[in-house]
């Protein structure tokens, strides 16, 4: 080969030599430098979306509590609030006598046995932490039937309906969801200042996750069951409830395939809220009306546990632990057996988030 084609392929080759040590050192560089930037950019399409679906165990716990709220409350207007003229009036139980309310011997009573109602309840809760900017809000709306099996047993079912629409900020992230719940309930006054409720329910959801350049739809599974009991006591012209409950429910998620490819495995999560503390009532009446204002203030201790979650990784929504929470509203009992009730309250006092309820719930026995 003459000298001059050894040498062209000599050149060739150290050429060759050049570029791949180049791309070599640039590899090095992009790797040990860019590889904080470079996951910053392409870990979000997957990770975040992950951590987005996190937030349902939240979503989860509020309609946990919601639910366990509108059973509890309307167990209160059978049993605390009686269409009946009687001994158990919480009227006449703080010594109104001059009304017609004033107590009668038991035997005159005119039980109603059946009562209808309808809850419906918007939910709206934020995380106060800068770096996860989470807020959102849910609607529940629920309804039912029940019957008193004897004047101190009420049994019933209910079936509900829920929406809900969160999102967060750090993670460019939303989830949305809906879905329907069927149950029953049982209402037991164990004394005549006393009663005991226990709720079993099952809710299918529907969830729809997006975050950054990712979407994914999902369902889920739930099974809640609350237990709780509650006194009621006449001290002077007010009435004082203390109760103390508590619920926990259980959901399993189906794995799915996002819009990347991505396969996400099946969940399972437990979350749950013990609760304790009083609600005070001022009871009066204006004419065949009974009003009844009442303020509450209660300690929740909520716990949870997660399969999805590693330790050490942060949660984004409620946590576990203590925190305190505020009631307030008014409750209107009509001569015909209506009542009506318009209520508020504001929990994770003392926490890293905040919730807030309000309701209208309207209770019908026949």
């Amino acid at each position: 080969m003459p000298v001059s084609g050894l040498a062209a392929r000599f050149r060739g080759r150290l050429h060759l030599r050049r570029a791949a040590v180049f791309f070599a050192a640039f590899a090095g560089i992009v790797l040990a430098n860019g590889g904080q930037a470079f996951a910053q950019i392409c870990l979000p399409l997957t990770t975040c979306l992950s951590l987005t679906t996190d937030i349902t165990k939240s979503v989860a716990s509020v309609s946990g509590q919601v639910i366990a709220s509108q059973v509890g409350d309307v167990i209160g207007d059978v049993f605390g609030n009686p269409v009946t003229v009687g001994g158990n009036d919480a009227f006449a139980a703080v010594g109104q006598s001059d009304n017609v309310y004033k107590a009668r011997p038991r035997k005159s009573l005119i039980e109603r046995e059946w009562s209808a109602w309808l809850d419906a309840r918007g939910t709206g809760w934020q995380n106060h932490d800068p770096n996860v900017g989470l807020n959102g809000n849910q609607a529940n709306v629920t309804g039912g039937l029940a019957r008193k099996l004897t004047p101190d047993v009420l049994v019933g079912v209910f079936t509900g309906y829920e929406h809900l629409k969160y999102s967060i900020a750090a993670l460019a992230g939303s989830m949305k969801g809906n879905g329907g719940s069927v149950g029953g309930f049982l209402g037991w006054r164990v004394a005549s200042n006393a009663r005991f409720d226990v709720v079993l329910g099952y809710t299918r959801m529907s969830y729809s996750a997006a975050s950054s350049a990712a979407t994914g739809s999902f369902d889920g599974n739930r099974w809640i069951a609350s237990t709780g009991l509650t006194g009621s006591y006449g001290v002077g012209s007010f009435i004082v409830e203390p109760s103390a409950n508590v619920y926990a429910l259980w959901e399993r998620q189906t794995a799915w395939t996002d819009s990347l490819g991505t396969a996400q495995p099946d969940r399972n999560f437990t979350a749950g809220r013990v609760s304790t503390g009083a609600k005070l009532i001022r009871p009066w009446s204006s004419g065949d009306i009974k009003i009844a204002p009442y303020a509450g203030l209660y300690g929740d201790w909520r716990f949870s546990s997660d399969n999805a979650l590693a330790g050490g990784q942060p949660i984004v929504g409620i946590g576990d632990g203590w925190s305190g929470r505020v009631t307030s509203g008014i409750a209107f009992t009509g001569k015909g057996g209506m009542t009506v009730a318009i209520g508020c309250e504001y929990g994770g006092i003392g926490a890293s988030y905040k919730i807030w309820t309000g309701n209208a719930r309207a209770t019908w026995q026949f």
